[in-house]
């Protein structure tokens, strides 16, 4: 029976207080499809785009969806907001316009109210202040304060009155109306990171910033537990109790609310447990199918975990398998999965403006092997966030100063050694098949050509290594790359080029546009006996390849592993914004994909 609605409505606000923004707009797109037209979906759908950052993409839909002719004061408002948004994220050349365009936006809302509503007056506010309007700025957030001591407690008369406050250089009372925002905010979520990130823009006082109580987001990590009769292991049965113990308090004194990981027995399940227990987000994601899983991550610490798995499982905020494969002893596929982990983990806190921390459970032995406890930890000390660590002995933290040590060698089938995670790229030309045989010539040397020179370019400059492989065959394009940031420079420089040839070539009857599609997942390299040159093969490989045929023509679409992978980089050049979940070709199955572009900083 499908929901009323009110009900609708009402699912897409939930996942909007606890800052869920992608399931927001997934629920709101979806909810659409019953009920066309619906403003207030229409509206949600929006703000959730504009929320997770995703400007370009939530303008469009704005002015399709025709909110900017609604006089309704909210849609009125998220219109200004979206020029606001635009503004902040564009060069400072062409920054102080749109900061007093939508500063006037705001204003002319908030005088159409009679002065009423501090919302649009609020941002008025800080938009002049930005522009360097400081008496402007000074003039409304007076007026903010007026009708916010005439209003009714609530949380956001109390954070505007403190971004007035701010505004007009008070930071001592700023930070008392933020202590009574706490009071009113509970777990809405949402509404605290809109704060946050507002405040920010105005203020680098950290008694300011750090006012408001906004959930700790954690990627958690540790070993598998023994089996309760072992008396050797990384992590021994009888040390559960303490461990859980020092889980518990770091979770109660750092004020997690969300997390996300995989569910292993032991430290894995410990976590999640103490998560579900604080009524917190579990984000859980596994390296390969569910039964497969808990036969290789769970049933070796005994039944009981088992059940305490599937609880788990079951009451997860969100669940996740990275690979469909098999694991045939591959650790490699542990790694992917715990990067997918910690990328979500700093999309999150992007969209969120909320602190990052991991926990990690650790014997305090440091090794090299690909995936594993150590390893996370490694990759997370790259990032620069903070962590903490439970060390499951007394022992473990003397080993601190030893450097690490090799592992036994793993026992994985030689064909299977050299899985790698790559960014694997998917192209085609739209309107290529309607091509005249005369124009094929023209078109291998003027389309395929500007993309090799494009491909010998990123060679130059990012490195030998950094294309791994570029193949053709008629307008189908496969290449594989290191990593997301070549990938994301690689395939914008595409574009660019394939509009260039498109503008100035006139031989070309149809509009040259190139369609491309990007995933980021582990695949195998080996010698293609036809070709006698290495290829690349793989589940991942055939995932990209459906990404590409859903593209609209002249963009870059991009999985959730590629993004978060990207997020991980702490690549500033590039963003992916939020699509939706879209239906892959083939029957291939619904991912989440993201919109590639260049950061707006950039341009």
């Amino acid at each position: 029976m499908s929901n009323t609605k009110e009900q609708a409505v009402d699912g897409v606000k939930l996942s909007m207080k606890s800052g869920e923004y992608l399931q927001a707009y997934d629920r709101a797109e979806a909810a659409l499809r019953d009920y066309e037209g619906h403003k207030e979906l229409q509206y949600l759908a929006v703000l959730s785009l504009a929320r997770l950052g995703a400007t370009e993409q939530a303008h469009r839909f704005y002015d399709s969806f025709e909110l900017n002719k609604s006089t309704n004061v909210d849609y009125s408002a998220l219109g200004a907001r979206l020029i606001k948004d635009s503004a902040l994220a564009s060069v400072s050349s062409a920054q102080a316009p749109l900061l007093v365009a939508a500063a006037k936006r705001y204003e002319q809302i908030y005088r159409a109210t009679d002065s009423s509503d501090f919302y649009p007056a609020i941002n008025a506010a800080t938009l002049y202040f930005l522009a360097g309007d400081a008496l402007m700025s000074e003039q409304l957030a007076g007026d903010v304060l007026s009708l916010c001591k005439a209003a009714e407690s609530r949380y956001w008369v109390h954070a505007s009155a403190a971004e007035a406050y701010v505004l007009i250089g008070d930071i001592q009372n700023s930070v008392k109306q933020l202590c009574i925002a706490n009071d009113f905010a509970h777990d809405d979520w949402a509404s605290m990171a809109v704060t946050q990130k507002q405040l920010s823009l105005i203020t680098s006082d950290s008694d300011v910033l750090n006012a408001l109580n906004l959930p700790m987001i954690i990627y958690y990590a540790g070993h598998i537990i023994s089996p309760p009769d072992a008396e050797s292991g990384r992590f021994l049965a009888d040390q559960e109790d303490r461990i859980t113990t020092e889980i518990a308090q770091l979770l109660d004194t750092l004020e997690v609310g969300i997390a996300y990981g995989s569910l292993a027995s032991g430290a894995d399940i410990i976590f999640a447990e103490e998560i579900i227990k604080r009524q917190g987000e579990l984000h859980v994601s596994l390296p390969f199918s569910l039964e497969e899983f808990r036969q290789v991550s769970v049933m070796s610490s005994g039944q009981d975990w088992l059940k305490r798995f599937d609880r788990c499982w079951e009451l997860a905020t969100s669940t996740s398998i990275c690979s469909s494969g098999k694991y045939n002893g591959d650790d490699s596929l542990f790694n992917y999965c715990s990067l997918h982990s910690m990328g979500r983990a700093c999309l999150r806190q992007q969209h969120m403006a909320a602190p990052l921390v991991q926990i990690a459970v650790w014997d305090g032995e440091k090794t090299e092997t690909v995936a594993g406890t150590y390893a996370d930890m490694q990759t997370w000390k790259t990032l620069g966030h903070k962590r903490h660590i439970v060390f499951t002995s007394a022992e473990g933290l003397g080993k601190l100063s030893k450097g690490p040590s090799k592992p036994p060698p793993a026992k994985v089938d030689d064909a299977l050694s050299n899985k790698k995670p790559y960014s694997i790229l998917f192209g085609d030309i739209k309107g290529f098949s309607a091509l005249p045989d005369a124009q094929l010539p023209r078109f291998v040397r003027r389309v395929l050509g500007c993309i090799a020179d494009v491909i010998k370019d990123i060679k130059l400059s990012e490195g030998a290594d950094s294309v791994l492989m570029a193949n053709t065959w008629g307008d189908g394009l496969f290449v594989v790359m290191r990593d997301t940031h070549v990938a994301a420079k690689c395939s914008l420089a595409m574009q660019d080029a394939i509009w260039r040839v498109g503008a100035s070539d006139s031989e070309f009857h149809n509009p040259v546009e190139l369609r491309l599609g990007i995933h980021f997942g582990p695949i195998y390299q080996i010698e293609d006996p036809v070709t006698k040159r290495s290829n690349y093969f793989g589940e991942h490989v055939n995932l990209a390849a459906r990404i590409e045929p859903i593209t609209p023509p002249s963009q870059v679409y991009v999985t959730e592993a590629f993004a978060a992978q990207l997020a991980l980089s702490k690549d500033v050049d590039y963003k992916a914004d939020y699509v939706g979940y879209m239906p892959m070709a083939k029957n291939f199955g619904d991912l989440r994909m993201y919109l590639l572009r260049q950061s707006l900083s950039m341009r």
